[in-house]
């Protein structure tokens, strides 16, 4: 999604990279997401059922 720099300079960046991790590995969509991540090469926002959309639209925000 093109956020990698922008999370670098978020206060705490760590912390909320951790807790993106958790969403992720808590989410039930790992094959899904998966599959999307190898079928898409740029895409403007995360599938519908990204339990870190919001985080990654903050970020997007952020450029």
């Amino acid at each position: 999604m093109g956020v990698d720099r922008q999370l670098k300079v978020v206060a705490d960046h760590p912390a909320v990279a951790s807790r993106a991790v958790d969403r992720c590995r808590s989410c039930g969509h790992q094959d899904e997401c998966a599959a999307w991540l190898d079928e898409t090469a740029h895409a403007d926002h995360p599938p519908a059922y990204c339990r870190n959309s919001d985080l990654i639209a903050r970020l997007q925000s952020v450029r």
